[in-house]
């Protein structure tokens, strides 16, 4: 069926004329462009104006970002974040399935229930002795005590708060200072010897681990790495079953307690002036371990 205008042309002509300025389809189906050019690719261009910043268009392929040197803050920062769990072959996260005994702090001036966390490992329900004690910070040895009742064969790290960047201690409460007081007196505290002055300038956190199954071997002021092994799980002091003892307090700096015990005839003064130094006095103040760990989560 034909199409004509009013004075009886045909459309043909015009449609044909359409057709051919406005391409036409290859023998393949795919439509043929007037040029040849190819389509324009991403480009990186900067847009601003006089109430903003400018504002960069990421390229199809950025470049790499720079990597931190040796010198740069952020790398000495976070050098300083890193905290290790202290159970070798236990991540961090899983720390809390091995607790059998929790923090629970005692009032002001006492010295029970529990000033710290208990960890067990367990085979068939059964605590065992020998798993690889770690340290979870980079210290000094600040004490070390041979098979003293309570805490039996034991160690104290000390890592300056000041070496600790902020984000790894913004979990944790830290405890302000606070006077020494006089422990209640039927702790038997005795004085033997003028308190130590430790100037109260700079702050320490004092990790103290016991119960483990030998002696320490290290030397006071011996440096310590975090997630270096200091011992095993062991059963020494005042222990029932096998497992670590992890008490965490903040203190003077500089700090060194020597052997401390209590509670048993063979304590000397000396020995008990130096446990109710650390647990009592308040002079270090206690901090919740769990705390400390979930920083890292």
């Amino acid at each position: 069926m034909g199409f004509k205008n009013r004075s009886g042309h045909s459309y043909l002509l015009t449609f044909l004329l359409i057709v051919s300025l406005a391409g036409c389809t290859s023998n393949s189906g795919e439509t043929k462009y007037k040029t040849t050019s190819p389509p324009p690719t991403a480009t990186s261009t900067s847009y601003s104006s006089p109430t903003q910043t400018t504002e960069t268009v990421p390229t199809s392929s950025p470049s790499p970002a720079p990597a931190f040197t040796k010198k740069s803050t952020e790398v000495e920062e976070i050098t300083d974040l890193r905290i290790c769990s202290p159970l070798q072959g236990i991540p961090i996260t899983e720390l809390t399935d091995t607790i059998h005994n929790p923090f629970n702090p005692p009032r002001s001036g006492r010295d029970d229930p529990h000033q710290g966390v208990d960890f067990a490992v367990q085979e068939y329900g059964i605590a065992i002795s020998g798993n690889p004690v770690q340290s979870v910070l980079n210290g000094h040895v600040a004490a070390a005590t041979d098979n003293r009742f309570p805490y039996g064969n034991a160690l104290m790290i000390e890592t300056p708060l000041e070496s600790v960047v902020p984000q790894s201690t913004s979990g944790i409460n830290l405890p302000t200072l606070s006077p020494t007081i006089e422990p209640h007196p039927a702790l038997n505290c005795p004085q033997v010897s003028p308190i130590p002055s430790w100037s109260t300038e700079k702050r320490s956190l004092y990790l103290f681990y016991a119960h483990l199954k030998e002696p320490p071997i290290f030397q006071i002021d011996e440096a310590i790495e975090c997630g270096q092994i200091i011992g095993q799980i062991g059963d020494s002091g005042n222990a029932l079953n096998p497992h670590l003892h992890l008490e965490v307090r903040i203190g003077p700096s500089g700090a060194r307690l020597g052997s401390m015990a209590h509670y048993h005839t063979s304590a000397s003064p000396e020995e008990m002036s130096a446990y109710c130094t650390w647990r009592v006095r308040e002079i270090f103040q206690l901090v919740d371990p769990i705390q400390l760990l979930s920083t890292t989560q």
